[in-house]
């Protein structure tokens, strides 16, 4: 499951008149900034009963993360709305954003569409990043690309970085927007240089593969390793896929293998199947059958076809469980079934095989050959994840989207309490 980041910012708002009450903001800032969330609270307190709309904002922050007091979403939503009722956009965008997850109220995309357009009306840049989320999924609105790149437009000219590498997505795959690989580039680049992990793994992408910029190994390992820093899980299976390749690296499977089981602590499903995959051919570790069924069996139960077809090779050839035509089937079936060729070319011989009652099938992994470089010996195991490099969802986004075939794209959007107010 993937991770939720909290983003908390400080806004800055005009002073107000009364110099005491500016001064006891401040302070409450001040104690929340040093995370004394206990006097935070108390000073907040005792400007939000007295009806400041800044300060009802952020007492209804700490509700939300819990800091200071029990986390209490409900708590949270009341002190939001005496804030968002006074036209406080951070905190409109707020309930917008527990509206848009059902957090501690039922999921309402309409409700959640009112609060951000009210947010988005008075300039808050996260309510038109969220917007623009809401377009592309097509949640409470007809989907609409189009708009979508307006509301990620209008963030990422300001600088927000999710903004700009949604941007820079849909330039890649053209939607709502002329494809141009080239304004793909820029907007990753910006995103990227502000640290934001999607980007720069996407920014990697397209040096490994040459689009939009001149192929460059080097440029994709600096941005794939500044992403794997962050613990980006895509990020991370990559770089093991170029260090098994020896692709703008020196080639070492020890290192791959590491980079892959920190992937796979990440939950990155190619990682699990590449895992299988040096196991199974004994590359970077001791050829270890049974380890490798461990791994192949964790990706085929996520999903992963390439993992599904090497689980049957093992159950055709038993190796490292029990030889067995049934199972072999069943995962071939699998992989066969989500359109893999090699995958229903092996599973119609073992049929043919079963129904002759002849002499065992040769070994259906002989005949698979591992991908990469031109020189490369035949390997038992089809070779390492990614066939192709792609983009993928952000890890602050429970949300995955595709919107279209491979390769598929992320569109991320803030969770739980985006605002954080300062006058």
């Amino acid at each position: 499951m993937r991770r939720l980041w909290f983003r908390n910012l400080i806004a800055l708002m005009l002073t107000l008149p009364d110099a005491a009450l500016a001064t006891t903001f401040d302070d409450a800032v001040a104690a929340y900034k040093r995370k004394d969330y206990a006097s935070a609270l108390s000073l907040f307190r005792s400007l939000a009963e007295k009806g400041d709309a800044k300060a009802e904002g952020n007492l209804g922050v700490l509700y939300s993360h819990g800091e200071g007091v029990r986390q209490d979403y409900a708590e949270a939503l009341k002190w939001y709305r005496r804030a968002a009722e006074q036209g406080d956009p951070h905190a409109q965008f707020n309930i917008g954003v527990l509206y848009d997850h059902g957090t501690g109220v039922a999921q309402n995309y309409a409700e959640a569409l009112k609060w951000y357009e009210l947010a988005a009306a008075k300039g808050d840049v996260l309510a038109h990043l969220n917007l623009g989320v809401m377009y592309t999924y097509g949640n409470g609105v007809t989907q609409d690309f189009t708009e979508a790149a307006a509301q990620f437009r209008f963030a990422a000219e300001r600088g927000e970085a999710q903004s700009q590498d949604d941007l820079g997505i849909l330039y890649a795959t053209g939607r709502g927007v002329p494809k141009d690989e080239a304004e793909a580039i820029r907007w990753f680049s910006l995103a990227a240089r502000q640290g934001n992990a999607q980007a720069q793994y996407n920014l990697a992408v397209r040096y490994t593969e040459g689009e939009g910029v001149a192929k460059d190994y080097n440029e994709a390992i600096k941005w794939y390793q500044l992403a794997a820093d962050q613990d980006y899980g895509e990020a991370e299976n990559n770089l093991g896929a170029m260090y098994e390749s020896g692709f703008g690296v020196a080639q070492d499977e020890v290192v791959a293998v590491t980079w892959f089981r920190r992937a796979a602590q990440h939950n990155n499903v190619s990682a699990e199947t590449n895992l299988g995959i040096m196991n199974a051919n004994g590359k970077g570790v001791t050829q270890n059958f049974a380890e490798a069924r461990k791994w192949f069996q964790l990706a085929a139960d996520h999903g992963d076809i390439k993992a599904q077809r090497n689980l049957g090779a093992l159950y055709a050839t038993g190796k490292g469980v029990p030889q067995s035509y049934a199972d072999a089937t069943k995962y071939y079936g699998l992989a066969a079934a989500h359109g893999d060729s090699e995958a229903r070319t092996v599973l119609e011989r073992i049929r043919s095989v079963q129904a002759r009652q002849s002499a065992p099938m040769q070994r259906p992994e002989e005949h698979s050959t591992r991908v990469g470089l031109a020189s490369a010996p035949l390997q038992p195991f089809t070779r390492l994840e990614p066939s192709a490099f792609r983009f993928s969802s952000p890890s602050f986004e429970p949300r995955t989207v595709h919107i279209g075939p491979s390769p598929s794209f992320g569109f991320g959007s803030h969770m739980m309490a985006g605002h954080f107010g300062r006058r």
